[in-house]
């Protein structure tokens, strides 16, 4: 794998990627421009897994070894940056982080961290007294584990404090929004709104909306909420890009945008905009699914800077919003036992067309019941389209059966796991 361009190194720790020159040089004759020197240097390279010493030239690591080796590569313009007692890592990949949410969440009311449901409306109050006349006021990151009291927040309080405005408030999950009566409104909900297939609107002892839609209910809100520009999808790919540029990732695997971001992100690693290497999955849509399958799989476009050979699927929800497909009822909810937010059939359908056009499927799955349909799913679609190497994923693969682990390594699905969820989900 070629090295990342040393324009995302970051200032507070020198980024490498896998891959760079062995413990000599090429051509000792040729100068190195900059030679970074470390107590430990981490190279992801089995044959020499630490260094002291990189050396670079232009936007190329050349040589990674001991200190003298880079030494003979100094000449008098040659830079040289020494950190006594520190380590240097190379580039990180997040293998599941949504670039463009990121950027947009920057310019929302950040709610994560909020230890009560009073701390997240003092933020909205705060961010409202700002705000134009009547516009949509956007939030996420809240969490009612946090508040002692795992129940889900109600609209009034928010509604109260915050009357003049919709709200629209997304909790830590993505998986569940909270909204204020002004939202309703917007949306037309009221008592008589039934929940849509794989949705579930929170409701008072009387049925009326509490304010909270989880998983696809989600979309009743979403619908009304104005939709971003082209202009604004990539100033928000840019600012979610730079912060993940500032936490020293190089590479993100971006799950399941639309076709309209996908144009964006290409038109951003054309020009040289994108700092980011970004392995992006089609969102479940059949027209751009189709699109994408008649141009055919598309990898490391642009310098590396950018893949589309991947579909993002999902099977449920999310334990925290109480969403997640389970095969037994929540332990506080005798006779739910969350939600399916895609059929069984679906996720087949998609697998068996991606597999006959060369294209990975990533299915989200936290649930057991879902993780055990989802790994049904690709089993029936590879008995009917035979592939050594589909590279299949579950999203998250969060609470498992123990029968069905062994199947992840019998039908070379991946687990795609991320280990936040230890601690954001830790209370379920």
């Amino acid at each position: 794998m070629a090295a990342f361009p040393t324009r995302c190194i970051a200032s507070t720790a020198i980024l490498l990627l896998a891959g760079a020159g062995r413990g000599h040089a090429q051509r000792p004759a040729e100068r190195a421009d900059l030679i970074v020197t470390a107590d430990r240097i981490y190279t992801v390279d089995q044959s020499r897994p630490l260094v002291e010493a990189i050396a670079i030239r232009g936007d190329r690591i050349v040589y990674a070894g001991p200190r003298l080796g880079a030494d003979a590569l100094a000449g008098a313009s040659t830079r040289t940056l020494h950190f006594p007692g520190r380590t240097i890592l190379p580039g990180l990949a997040d293998a599941h982080g949504h670039l463009t949410d990121l950027g947009f969440s920057l310019q929302d009311v950040d709610l994560t961290g909020a230890r009560s449901y009073d701390e997240v409306i003092a933020r909205v109050v705060a961010r409202a007294k700002t705000a134009p006349a009547g516009a949509w006021i956007e939030g996420n990151g809240w969490d009612q584990n946090r508040w002692g009291n795992t129940a889900f927040p109600t609209e009034g309080p928010l509604t109260k404090a915050v009357p003049d405005h919709p709200v629209v408030l997304e909790r830590v999950d993505g998986h569940a929004l909270l909204v204020n009566a002004r939202g309703l409104a917007a949306a037309g909900v009221t008592k008589a709104t039934k929940d849509p297939s794989g949705g579930r609107i929170v409701r008072m002892p009387d049925g009326s909306p509490s304010g909270v839609f989880v998983d696809n209910a989600q979309d009743i809100v979403r619908r009304v909420v104005p939709r971003p520009t082209r202009d604004q999808i990539k100033q928000a790919i840019i600012a979610g890009a730079a912060d993940a540029n500032r936490w020293g990732l190089v590479s993100v695997h971006d799950p399941g945008e639309p076709q309209e971001v996908l144009d964006v992100l290409e038109d951003l690693a054309r020009s040289g905009q994108l700092t980011l290497r970004v392995y992006a999955m089609i969102s479940d849509d059949s027209a751009a699914i189709a699109h994408y399958f008649a141009r055919g799989p598309q990898s490391l476009l642009d310098d590396g800077h950018l893949s589309i050979r991947s579909i993002k699927l999902y099977m449920d929800g999310a334990l925290g919003s109480r969403g997640a497909a389970l095969l037994d009822p929540y332990s506080d909810d005798p006779g739910y036992d969350g939600l399916l937010v895609s059929a069984p059939e679906h996720i087949k359908a998609v697998a068996i067309a991606a597999l006959e056009h060369g294209f990975q499927v990533c299915t989200h799955a936290i649930g057991d019941r879902a993780n055990r349909l989802v790994l049904d799913a690709y089993q029936a679609a590879l008995a009917q389209v035979p592939a050594a190497d589909h590279r299949f994923r579950i999203e998250h693969a969060q609470i498992l059966n123990f029968a069905d682990i062994p199947r992840f390594a019998e039908l070379g699905v991946i687990p795609s796991m991320q280990a936040t969820h230890q601690t954001s989900d830790m209370y379920w």
